[in-house]
């Protein structure tokens, strides 16, 4: 009798430790899926890499990216705004990066971002000579940006198409933007830059 209380006890005792250890990995996986969420579709950290958005931002600096608000409402001229240029791709799991909800949840190796200010909305008509940005015709007043603004051989004025922008590095002569890669569409602008954590002495609201 003595013996069967014995092993009824150890019975109880792993079962315990297997319902602990189960409500452990189920508490872990629900953390995981929601900070999955809230990468994806509200907030993101992100860094800047290189001199493109001199002198608003700094190479190495970290921010916040804030995704929810264009869900809603499209970005607007002077948003500074991280977009996709290239996608990544997750090759162990080939259908993942057709699937528009995972690809939300995480970005994939190689994807490539660049971080730039909108300049034209659609519909605007954007124009650069004498290296000033004119938007419908007047000059943009811009104490942000760094250098002349030069059109790259590319012919202006154009017409910002339904669903796109027109996007700028603040560093005008050191930036690949809309004078090189075109205009950005819609879906690929993945949110704001909204504030900077990082370093401790840039702390605050991105202007």
């Amino acid at each position: 009798m003595d013996c069967d209380k014995a092993k009824d006890n150890e019975n109880e005792k792993k079962n315990g430790c297997l319902t602990e250890l189960f409500q452990w990995a189920q508490a872990i996986l629900i953390a995981a899926l929601v900070a999955l969420v809230i990468r994806g579709f509200l907030f993101e950290p992100v860094e800047v890499i290189g001199e493109s958005m001199e002198n608003t931002l700094q190479t190495n600096q970290r921010l916040i990216l804030y995704k929810l608000g264009y869900y809603f409402n499209p970005p607007k001229q002077g948003d500074i705004v991280v977009l996709q240029v290239q996608e990544g791709v997750l090759n162990f799991i080939p259908f993942a990066e057709k699937i528009p909800f995972i690809k939300k949840l995480y970005s994939f190796p190689e994807e490539i971002d660049y971080i730039k200010r909108v300049i034209g909305v659609p519909g605007d008509i954007i124009d650069i000579k004498d290296g000033f940005v004119y938007v419908n015709g007047i000059m943009l007043e811009e104490s942000y940006a760094k250098g002349k603004t030069y059109a790259n051989s590319k012919s202006y004025p154009k017409v910002v198409p339904a669903d796109n922008f027109f996007v700028l590095g603040d560093n005008r002569e050191n930036s690949s933007d809309s004078r090189h890669i075109g205009f950005i569409e819609y879906n690929r602008i993945k949110g704001k830059a909204v504030f900077c954590f990082w370093p401790l002495n840039e702390f605050g609201t991105v202007d």
